[in-house]
């Protein structure tokens, strides 16, 4: 149902590169970079954006916001969340079943370099 989702950040030039690492698992892409604007997904298809916030601007999280990615496969859970925390994420918690989710959910959270709350799950076996 949802589209798109973009994201504020005050770090744009290391946010674009933490996401282009992190996100590389799921097989998403940079598809473009304005420095005004960066756009990833799975070509054709963009479905996140980044956006710089000035400095000076107010905090770009809000509380009780996050974004949760589909993952294929909990290979892809555990890849990005490992590529996340070596690149200055921290974590919210590490990849594991939550049966108190459903009984096939496993992800993984994460805070990025803004303090938006992440999520990678799946429901592969």
């Amino acid at each position: 149902m949802i589209s798109h989702v973009s994201l504020g950040t005050k770090r744009y030039a290391e946010s674009v590169g933490f996401y282009q690492n992190a996100l590389g698992p799921l097989g998403a892409q940079l598809l473009r970079d304005t420095g005004k604007e960066a756009a990833f997904g799975v070509p054709p298809q963009w479905s996140f954006f980044l956006y710089p916030v000035d400095a000076s601007e107010p905090g770009v999280t809000a509380s009780g916001m996050h974004l949760a990615f589909q993952a294929a496969s909990r290979a892809q859970v555990i890849g990005v969340y490992e590529r996340a925390l070596s690149a200055e994420a921290s974590s919210l918690f590490s990849p594991r079943e939550r049966p108190d989710i459903s009984a096939t959910y496993f992800g993984a959270m994460f805070t990025d370099l803004d303090g938006h709350r992440i999520e990678v799950m799946t429901d592969a076996a």
